[in-house]
């Protein structure tokens, strides 16, 4: 077999299992958002553990599309402590202007879903 033939096949083979790998065959068929829809969600505290904070951050991007995305800060029923402050890098003052945790996260909710 001719040897540029080959490696054009490999290069061919290689692209199409990436693409089957990665859902992209599904995605292309189905349109920008696909198929799948798999999100990358990330959760910020108010304390230092769960069971004494609540969510001030919500965030979730769609793997597959950038633009389906929901990032928003909340205000917390009850006021960082000056230690969750300096851990998580945002201030009390910063998060008075924030829906509550609330609202937020009905959002959140509703954009999962």
């Amino acid at each position: 077999m001719n040897y540029k033939l080959f490696q054009s096949q490999k290069r061919l083979h290689d692209s199409l299992f990436e693409l089957y790998i990665d859902g992209g065959l599904e995605l292309f068929q189905a349109g920008t958002r696909g198929l799948k829809r798999d999100l990358i969600i990330r959760l910020e505290t108010s304390g230092l553990t769960p069971e004494k904070g609540e969510i001030i951050h919500y965030y979730a991007v769609n793997r597959w599309d950038e633009d389906d995305e929901f990032d928003e800060w909340a205000k917390p029923l009850v006021a960082l402590s000056a230690e969750a402050e300096a851990i998580i890098g945002v201030n009390n003052d910063q998060l008075d202007g924030c829906r509550s945790t609330v609202a937020v996260g009905s959002d959140f909710i509703n954009f999962i879903h």
